[in-house]
């Protein structure tokens, strides 16, 4: 991307930043809030990428669906896919006002992971055609990346600031198992008491359920026969000193949580 490009971008986003609507530009021209949402949306294109593929003898995808709205997402998803050598898919771009690559709302706030998008940040969701492209998209990254569909898992990355703890919804995952899960995560914790509490379905109560996805998204079971969807929070993030601590202790409880739910 050319110089002029980034600065008449960093122009628009200052201005929807500050409301100011239309903008006169250092280029001398004017831009309605609507031309400049056009112009950011083809400037910034969205992304659907296959970055590994499972080399595990069942179908096991870790994907990161909102990057980089959910901050740290793809360095998680870069870690664990590689360390249990599964396949991976990320998706950038689709969801605005994201505080780095989109600062702003450039009127493109698409969910990925289920076929609906919102015009804002915790908006209603609407299905829309653009929407069930991505979603088709996505979805098509997962079969490619774990070589069938259904997954016999989807490890699904997202990031929070609702709290502290981690946060993890399932599906196809019984609650002795989710037993098991959780015990073996509070052993590889206990070490650490900065380390965050786990809670997970169907034991816990969650913030972040992920209801649509589990009914018409990446969770549903024509999708993957169990998902772990894990909402990582701020700290485990944002923080390099929580991070590096953070991540090691979630590459060995999802080694040993696919032991677990896959046994061979």
């Amino acid at each position: 991307m050319d110089s002029d490009r980034e600065a008449l971008m960093r122009e628009m986003f200052a201005a929807m930043a500050n409301k100011v609507n239309p903008l006169t530009a250092s280029d001398g021209r004017t831009y309605p809030k609507a031309e400049m949402q056009r112009l950011l949306q083809e400037w910034i294109p969205t992304n659907v990428i296959v970055k590994r593929i499972c080399a595990l003898d069942e179908g096991v995808v870790v994907a990161a669906p909102h990057v980089s709205f959910d901050n740290w997402t793809e360095y998680f998803a870069n870690r664990l896919a590689y360390d249990l050598n599964c396949g991976q898919v990320l998706a950038k771009n689709f969801r605005d006002d994201d505080g780095g690559a989109i600062p702003a709302s450039i009127g493109r706030h698409i969910h990925v992971n289920r076929p609906t998008e919102s015009k804002r940040k915790g908006g209603v969701e609407h299905e829309t055609q653009r929407a069930m492209a991505a979603f088709q998209k996505y979805r098509s990254a997962l079969h490619e990346a774990g070589r069938i569909m259904p997954l016999t898992l989807l490890i699904e990355l997202h990031g929070h600031r609702r709290h502290t703890k981690l946060e993890v919804a399932t599906t196809g995952i019984s609650a002795t198992q989710a037993v098991q899960l959780k015990q073996c995560y509070t052993e590889l914790s206990e070490v650490d008491l900065r380390l965050p509490e786990l809670v997970i379905e169907p034991l816990d109560e969650l913030c972040f359920t992920a209801q649509g996805t589990k009914a018409n998204g990446s969770l549903a079971p024509k999708i993957c026969r169990a998902a772990l969807h894990i909402e990582i929070p701020r700290n485990c993030r944002e923080n390099e000193d929580a991070r590096s601590r953070f991540r090691p202790v979630l590459t060995e409880w999802l080694k040993r949580s696919i032991a677990i739910l896959l046994p061979s």
